[in-house]
């Protein structure tokens, strides 16, 4: 049988991580933290990606996300659609509403608040702001996309600003 053990941790089932979810949130503070930034400029391919490495993901549903993502053209969105569900949201490769996710370290358990970048979709962005405790904006460091970020009518402007 294989082993369910990486690089010194065991895997842990749905219901064990239930289990330490409920006991997270009854005995940890809670921090809700919003993910802002420019349209792709990789909040949520950093924040699956950061999910995955935290177990919340498993190997078999990042495996299926990386097949169907390479399938469409779209292999860089596989950690992306560890929180970008919606079949509309994948075909155009943004988020579109406000995305929950959560995880927990020694000291707190973070609520993950996934924002759109695009500027058709900051009222969403606004709505998923008003509920955090802190935030983080991600900035895009590819030449052209960071100062397009910035210039006049640039969401990475404007979020900085909300």
């Amino acid at each position: 049988a294989k082993s369910s053990k990486k690089k010194g941790k065991a895997k842990l089932s749905d219901a064990q991580r239930k289990e330490i979810l409920q006991e997270s949130l009854s005995s940890k503070p809670q921090l809700n933290l919003v993910v802002v930034g420019h349209v792709d400029a990789g909040k949520s391919t950093l924040m699956g990606h950061l999910l995955f490495l935290q177990g919340n993901v498993d190997q078999k549903l990042m495996h299926k996300y990386k097949t169907e993502s390479q399938k469409l053209g779209k292999s860089s969105f596989a950690f992306a659609w560890v929180l970008d569900q919606t079949g509309e949201e994948r075909d155009r490769g943004i988020t579109m509403d406000i995305a929950h996710n959560h995880f927990a370290t020694d000291k707190v358990l973070v609520n993950l608040l996934d924002a759109p970048g695009h500027k058709d979709f900051i009222p969403n962005m606004i709505s998923g702001t008003t509920q955090a405790d802190s935030a983080i904006l991600v900035v895009c460091a590819t030449n052209g996309e960071f100062e397009a970020g910035f210039d006049s009518g640039g969401q990475t402007r404007e979020h900085a600003i909300l």
